[in-house]
């Protein structure tokens, strides 16, 4: 609802735009609707019209009301209307820059959030990284610990062959004993004799022992 009235619109027209000797109304209704124009056009520059756009649209409707009694000569009224369009485009303005602040601030708390986690992602690569080099580190002790266990193995096996290359040469003694065995030759001799009578027959076996006794 806009502010009508000669009284009214006299009082507000005073407390936004000064005093000019010799203004008259339509003077003065000409300043006002100037001054709400440019805050309109300032709420459309700071982005009222996207965050606002009912504020700022009440405040051209106001404006465009007061333009029209200023034509059809109704000062009063058009100083009155174009002071509440100034007041709708102030109210857009306040509205815009608390629309930018909660952005900026969400605008903060985004680049915060990011930075927490680049800053855990980091310390979580860290940690991942001085975990792979403990892990080569180990790695690297155990070939390390069997490298020298190898070498030592390598130096014992070394000293026992050179032990074994120092030793004196092994002298075998073999000693042949010769040991003559009589050698014992059976002969066997038949002696056939003529049958008279009674037939007998001899068998003689004669043994011959020949060598040399032990």
């Amino acid at each position: 609802m806009y502010m009508r009235g000669a009284s009214v619109s006299a009082l507000l027209a005073f407390a936004v735009v000064p005093a000019h000797a010799g203004w008259g109304k339509a003077d003065r209704a000409h300043a006002e609707i100037s001054a709400a124009q440019a805050k309109i056009d300032a709420a459309n520059k700071i982005g009222a019209s996207g965050n606002t756009p009912a504020m700022v649209a009440n405040a051209q409707a106001a404006l465009n009301v007061a333009k029209e009694n200023l034509a059809n000569g109704n000062k009063d009224e058009a100083i009155a209307d174009a002071i509440h369009a100034g007041q709708l485009a102030d109210t857009a303005v306040g509205a815009a820059h608390q629309a930018q602040g909660r952005a900026a601030e969400a605008r903060v708390a985004d680049a915060n959030a990011q930075a927490q986690q680049a800053q855990q992602d980091a310390a979580d690569a860290q940690n991942d990284a001085q975990a792979r080099i403990a892990d080569a580190n180990s790695r690297a002790d155990n070939a390390s610990a069997a490298a020298q266990a190898s070498a030592a193995s390598a130096a014992a096996a070394q000293e026992n062959l050179d032990a074994m290359r120092n030793q004196p040469p092994t002298v075998v003694t073999t000693t042949t004993e010769k040991t003559s065995t009589p050698v014992h030759h059976v002969v066997h001799r038949v002696v056939h004799r003529p049958v008279t009578g009674t037939t007998t027959a001899e068998r003689t076996t004669t043994t011959v022992s020949t060598g040399t006794p032990e």
